[in-house]
């Protein structure tokens, strides 16, 4: 299967790739913005929706394909299917689960900078060849925060909604710095 999406999380499938790819001559570093109950609120949070990973997900995708159905269209498997058939096809359930997956090692990172910096850049290179531009992760983000919402109810409080879009303004910067390793060589990132 492949998708030819933008967050195309295909992608993810791939072993990381190495760090010699990544900038190193004009790197300017600044520390991970996560603080400590930011990072307790991401987690306990997650416990809540890890259960429903996959499910959270595909809600996800749904809802950024309601909001901004073009970007449904940049999926190939996706292009033309309805969203009743969508929720329910082995695609967007593949799909989900790699995105989710990413999101779980993200949580289970967060204490280990590191290796979440590594993991996350490496992402990013793995998404070049979907011309990924930094205005999908902002769609992707408000699917994310709608689909925790959804999910969490009343436990969604406003601070875990600040949390939740803390780590996803991270992930978005640290993927970027991936995708735009080639483009120059005065990429940011992160130092732990």
């Amino acid at each position: 299967m492949t998708n030819d999406f933008p967050m195309g999380c295909s992608a993810s499938l791939h072993p990381r790739v190495s760090s010699r790819h990544l900038p190193s001559a004009k790197v300017k570093t600044v520390a991970v913005p996560l603080t400590a109950d930011t990072k307790n609120t991401l987690r306990e949070s997650w416990k809540l929706v890890e259960p429903l990973k996959t499910e959270a997900g595909k809600l996800m995708f749904v809802r950024l394909f309601e909001t901004h159905p073009n970007i449904q269209d940049t999926f190939p498997t996706f292009k033309g299917v309805s969203l009743d058939e969508l929720m329910n096809s082995r695609s967007l359930y593949l799909h989900a689960k790699r995105v989710m997956a990413a999101v779980d090692n993200a949580i289970n990172a967060l204490d280990d900078c590191e290796v979440l910096i590594e993991s996350l850049t490496s992402l990013g290179q793995r998404h070049q060849a979907w011309s990924v531009m930094e205005d999908h992760f902002a769609v992707v983000g408000e699917a994310l925060l709608w689909t925790l919402q959804d999910l969490l109810q009343s436990k969604c409080t406003s601070q875990v909604l600040e949390a939740w879009t803390e780590l996803f303004k991270f992930i978005t910067k640290t993927m970027l710095v991936g995708i735009r390793v080639n483009e120059a060589d005065d990429g940011k990132l992160y130092s732990c």
